[in-house]
């Protein structure tokens, strides 16, 4: 349905609209089919909102087919969604009644495969469009009526590709899927013969882990965004260190030297059996030759890697809460076009920004809260002449505008600022510096000045 009339039919104020994502999307569909595999080791996406479970076998671990049914669809309503399940001899016969079948849980025995799909529409064949429509054109509107005509007749006038999807979902012909293999998790370990009391010898062990780690980390091609180091003691509870990144990294230099100090701060107690060093959520990384990188893109690289392992030494250090980072927002108000978040915190998805192109220009320092000042104008919409700030006087010498912002009316109360703007100005002093002034309500504030 168009936007509008999802508008209509919802509460004044209760319409979100969020923009289609469909990579997001299928990015959340392969993680659920990673959580899915607690039901069966093999499982299959199926685009756009659909997954594949093969459960043959598996069954007897939960009581039966319909039990298993019942578990899935429950655990599946519990994250939020709606489902509609079915089991079936074939894949193709469960993607068909899960979509078209009378009801939202469904099982199809060998006995009812054929009766089944047969009063299914010709759509549950996963048929192209035109094939759908050249069908309807004849009166073939159900599979049934397929199965009534000659199969010679039929690739002659619909292809061979109709044929094919007929005998898929019916188990007379091949059918494979491609299921999501799970990513075992990056784990390098080292077990004592006897329990260890040397702090030296704890060091040097978990600095040869972390040259493995990275080793292992550079043939998946990717890196690390936690650390786990586990401490199993003799005769005490294990303890257990973590280290979070605010990117991808397998630089052993930079990994050791934010474990260092958690090493330092381990209590061996009566000695250390097991050491133990994971990599448990990871991060694409591919390989980089510097040797062969020049000009300005390698600089800004190095200065990247640079910036992250500062905040990765300042967050683990100083709490991951008390180092932030700016980021933009896409607001027209300058107090809320940024927010602070943890350096450390991955990204959700892809923030909604206005190109950097539309970007006006903007002044060097933005106070906390614009200061009111005392102004002259020639005319009551025109720009100052003079104005008072602080108990100084000053002329204006050049001055640009107004320029009109205004805030996000379509989500919050009515406001002066919101619904009659603001008229910013850039003006210059008697002494050439240049401040960012506005209006609004007939008060005038300074919000900027430029370096």
């Amino acid at each position: 349905m168009t936007v509008a009339h999802a508008r209509a039919l919802l509460p004044v104020g209760d319409a979100v609209i969020e923009p289609q994502r469909p990579q997001r999307e299928l990015v959340a569909l392969e993680a659920m089919a990673r959580w899915a595999h607690r039901f069966s080791p093999i499982v299959a996406v199926d685009p756009p909102d659909g997954l594949q479970i093969d459960i043959a076998g598996c069954e007897r671990l939960f009581g039966g087919e319909h039990r298993l049914l019942d578990l899935i669809a429950e655990a599946v309503r519990r994250l939020g969604f709606r489902v509609r399940i079915a089991a079936a001899p074939t894949f193709a016969c469960a993607w068909a009644v899960a979509r078209f079948g009378a009801t939202e849980r469904s099982m199809v025995g060998e006995a009812d495969h054929r009766r089944v799909l047969a009063a299914l529409p010709v759509e549950a064949l996963r048929l192209e469009r035109t094939v759908v429509d050249a069908l309807g054109e004849v009166g073939i509107e159900r599979i049934e009526h397929l199965l009534d005509l000659p199969r010679s007749s039929l690739p002659a006038r619909f292809g061979h590709e109709l044929l094919r999807r007929l005998d898929v979902a019916m188990g007379l012909g091949p059918e494979t899927i491609d299921p999501v293999r799970p990513v075992s998790p990056v784990v390098v370990e080292r077990v004592f013969l006897d329990p260890v009391t040397r702090m030296d010898a704890i060091e040097l062990t978990v600095r040869e882990l972390v040259t493995e780690l990275s080793h292992a980390l550079a043939q998946r091609e990717c890196g690390a965004r936690r650390l786990e180091l586990r401490v199993d003691r003799y005769n005490a509870e294990p303890l257990s260190k973590v280290l979070v990144l605010c990117r991808p990294s397998r630089d052993a230099r930079h990994l050791w030297s934010l474990l260092s100090p958690r090493v330092e701060s381990i209590n061996l107690g009566w000695g250390v059996e097991r050491l133990a060093l994971a990599a448990p959520h990871l991060g694409r990384l591919p390989h980089e030759d510097e040797a062969w990188e020049w000009g300005d893109g390698a600089v800004v690289r190095r200065l990247d890697h640079a910036l992250g392992e500062l905040l990765d030494t300042l967050g683990n250090r100083l709490g991951s809460n008390r180092v932030v980072r700016a980021e933009p927002v896409a607001s027209h108000l300058p107090e809320r076009a940024t927010c602070f978040r943890p350096a450390l915190e991955e990204k959700k998805g892809e923030e909604s920004v206005l190109p950097s192109p539309f970007f006006p220009d903007r002044p060097s320092l933005l106070l906390e809260r614009p200061d009111p000042i005392e102004v002259i104008a020639m005319t009551p919409d025109g720009p100052p002449s003079w104005f008072r700030w602080r108990g100084l006087e000053q002329r204006i010498t050049a001055s640009a505008g107004p320029e009109r912002l205004a805030g996000e009316w379509w989500k919050e109360k009515p406001n002066r600022d919101c619904f009659s703007g603001r008229d910013y100005f850039k003006i210059q002093d008697e002494r050439g510096h240049w401040l960012w002034i506005y209006r609004v309500g007939g008060c005038w504030f300074v919000h900027g000045l430029w370096a």
